[in-house]
């Protein structure tokens, strides 16, 4: 059984703020002490950082404590930006597995931060486990980080998000480093994890008939500007919508599936549309063959592309209740975008139902689609943990 409870305080000081949170989390989760506990913190809480690890690590006993910073945190009970905050979770489970890491220079690391990760965590997520991971934006490069994690390891499900606010850090036990990659290698839990992209697919999906490398000629044999001109010209009112939204490729991850769903597509920022040529650049690698849909990203869209998660998230739960969660949110959703606070963690909770759930907002987001890795952004990634096994 795992037994797992959150806290999350607001603005006060950043040490007492992180009392408070372990507190509570602590009592929510009906024991005495945790095995793990997750911290995200807002506001300019770098100068108190290794005080908030020694109160959580006081409070909850934790022997692995895993955070960094984040433009707000959240909670299953509000989302929290502008001001400074702490949220905690802790988590504990007898046959939950966790093996905390660090890179402390993940830009020294380079192309081998990835297999570097693999020889430390192998062994614990070989049966079934998966990976959650907090870097600093400073020197990551996140193709380099998931291809290395890949050849090393094969499929693993890496889930997590890039540090933000100013300055950004992350937590690892009793440090405090910038800089570098915190997380932690999970097995004996197996999570339900959604991606919320942010978008609606518009039009109809087509096969890429002439590309090469990020650059797409030709959709269904006629000029790709066509179809994306085409695409666009189905939604209502199409030249309000645009001027509020923009538009993205989306990508087909695997070519053997069939029908296509909406979580089956990778969304990339369409780079350039060239007019005279007909081509359309987005930003990643197509190829001919690959199925393409494009679609729109709003503040309606985002809503709606979030429900339809949760809604095949509480499918493929099957009934059973979340231990808990962690919800990695970009900086560019929350208020900004929806204009009203708490817009995902009400979405989460009408339809998953309350548990105890932290997270935060950061610079860019990691999860996977299908079986393959990807980091995404304007994303929003749950990962929910089950009480009991499928």
């Amino acid at each position: 059984m795992i037994a797992a409870g959150s806290g999350l305080f607001a603005g006060r000081s950043p040490e007492d703020a992180a009392l408070e949170a372990s507190l509570e989390a602590l009592s929510r989760s009906g024991h005495d002490r945790a095995d793990i506990a997750l911290v995200f913190v807002s506001g300019d809480a770098y100068a108190s950082a290794s005080r908030i690890v020694h109160a959580v690590r006081r409070v909850t006993g934790a022997r692995s404590v895993i955070g960094c910073s984040g433009a707000g945190v959240l909670s299953e009970r509000c989302e929290v930006e502008g001001e400074p905050a702490v949220a905690v979770l802790t988590v504990r489970g007898e046959r939950l597995a966790a093996t905390p890491f660090l890179l402390e220079d993940q830009e020294q690391a380079g192309m081998e931060a990835g297999a570097d990760l693999a020889d430390r965590v192998g062994g614990v997520v070989a049966e079934g486990g998966y990976l959650l991971v907090l870097p600093d934006v400073r020197g990551l490069d996140p193709s380099a980080l998931l291809g290395g994690l890949e050849e090393s390891l094969g499929f693993v499900p890496v889930i997590g998000a890039v540090a933000a606010g100013m300055p950004i850090f992350e937590l690892f036990n009793a440090d405090c480093v910038r800089g570098g990659l915190a997380g932690v290698a999970l097995s004996g839990a197996h999570p339900v994890i959604g991606v919320a992209q942010g978008c609606m697919p518009i039009g109809a999906p087509y096969v890429i008939t002439r590309a090469e490398a990020t650059v797409i000629y030709e959709i269904g044999s006629r000029p790709a500007v066509q179809i994306l001109v085409e695409a666009i010209r189905t939604l209502e009112n199409p030249e309000e919508r645009i001027r509020r939204a923009g538009i993205f490729a989306g990508l087909a991850v695997d070519p053997a599936k069939s029908p296509l769903e909406r979580g089956d597509f990778l969304v990339r920022n369409i780079v350039r549309v060239d007019q005279s040529s007909g081509a359309v650049q987005v930003a990643e690698p197509v190829k001919v063959g690959q199925t393409i849909q494009f679609q729109i990203r709003d503040a309606e869209a985002a809503r709606e592309d979030l429900s339809a998660t949760l809604q095949d998230m509480a499918k493929r739960l099957k009934g059973r209740r979340p231990a808990f969660g962690c919800y990695f949110n970009c900086a560019g959703r929350g208020q900004g975008l929806f204009g009203v606070p708490n817009h995902d963690v009400t979405l989460i909770g009408e339809q998953l139902g309350k548990f105890p759930l932290v997270g935060f907002f950061g610079n860019g987001e990691f999860a996977p689609i299908g079986r393959r890795n990807f980091f995404h952004t304007y994303t929003g990634v749950l990962a929910v943990f089950p009480r009991d096994p499928a």
